[in-house]
């Protein structure tokens, strides 16, 4: 299968998402748990830049985070009501810090209309 990209838009989402999964993840997130040290997790996210750009793709770019989110978070098991809270506690603390580190308008209204409804 080919794509039509070329070498220099290849070279720079990878430099994109190379920074952007370094810095964007390397701060804390935590996921408290009463009488535990919290541990500090990080994971690579991939985006495109055009996904920065209009409402439905961003979107579906903060569909994939919160997943992604989700994951780190523990959220994909069974859990207790406690530890369901603690993990909606850290996916919403997560979300809330990540979403202006894209640096992007229709990113920041997707997040602002999802909270809203």
């Amino acid at each position: 299968m080919k794509t039509a990209l070329s070498t220099t838009h290849l070279i720079a989402a990878a430099v994109i998402a190379g920074a952007f999964g370094i810095g964007f993840f390397s701060g804390p997130a935590f996921a408290d748990q009463p009488g535990k040290q919290s541990a500090q997790f990080e994971f690579r996210f991939a985006y495109s830049p055009s996904e920065l750009t209009a409402a439905p793709q961003a979107s579906k770019l903060l569909n994939r985070l919160e997943h992604a989110v989700r994951r780190e978070c523990g959220g994909n098991r069974k859990m207790s009501i406690n530890e369901r809270k603690t993990v909606d506690e850290c996916i919403d603390r997560t979300m809330k810090a990540s979403v202006p580190r894209f640096g992007s308008e229709a990113v920041a209204q997707a997040y602002k209309s999802r909270a809203a409804g």
